[in-house]
């Protein structure tokens, strides 16, 4: 009952709602595992990104799609005028959260472990006898660190904080030239699900229309 009610949820806001209403900058699991958050860094500016941002709204186009072969989902992220001055910053974390959660609480990031090899990242998270996978795919980044979770005032307070902690997050800067799209992805694998990053434009198209 759970998974269908999240299903409804997720398919109006992808596919009834339009483009501006759909944004947003914190995207957490259906399940808990993990949670992407969005920010923003320079021209004079570092935040993270919130619903209904005024300033981003018009310039960053964010649609969320959910996967239909596993529980996870599909940020198609395009740069409609946002000035060449400006990176975007993404965290992964809070991947030992209960419930879904627009937050990384430091106290969910604990037993997080991260490896990653190009786009793809694959976290190991929960205790040693019931460990757990789940796996991001991420878009071409300028650099890429482990970070404090414990710091998360603004993005670069995060990515700057230092990979000495107990409540680890995986942050990453990303450059999204105007009137071009990027992909962020996070899903659990499975047989039917095993995606690389240069498949994610033609996954999106086929979600779009599916019936």
């Amino acid at each position: 009952m759970k998974k269908y009610i999240w299903a409804v949820i997720c398919f109006i806001v992808c596919h009834v709602l339009p483009a501006k209403a759909q944004y947003a900058g914190s995207y957490p699991m259906p399940d808990g595992s993990g949670t992407l958050r969005l920010g923003i860094t320079g021209n004079g500016q570092d935040r993270w990104l919130k619903t209904n941002d005024t300033l981003m709204k018009e310039s960053l186009i964010i649609r969320h799609i959910l996967l239909k072969d596993t529980q996870g989902f599909i940020l198609e992220v395009t740069n409609h005028s946002l000035p060449d001055s400006i990176r975007l910053v993404w965290a992964l974390g809070g991947f030992d959260s209960p419930t879904p959660s627009t937050d990384i609480a430091p106290e969910t990031c604990r037993d997080n472990i991260f490896n990653i090899e190009g786009h793809q990242i694959t976290v190991y998270h929960g205790k040693i006898m019931h460990l757990r996978v789940t796996q991001a795919l991420v878009p071409p980044h300028i650099e890429v660190r482990l970070c404090d979770g414990n710091q998360q005032e603004t993005p670069m307070t995060l990515f700057t904080s230092g990979k000495k902690t107990d409540a680890p997050v995986f942050c990453g800067t990303s450059y999204i030239p105007q009137g071009e799209t990027v992909y962020f992805c996070l899903y659990k694998p499975n047989r039917q699900a095993d995606y690389a990053y240069y498949m994610l434009p033609e996954l999106v198209q086929s979600l779009k229309h599916r019936p």
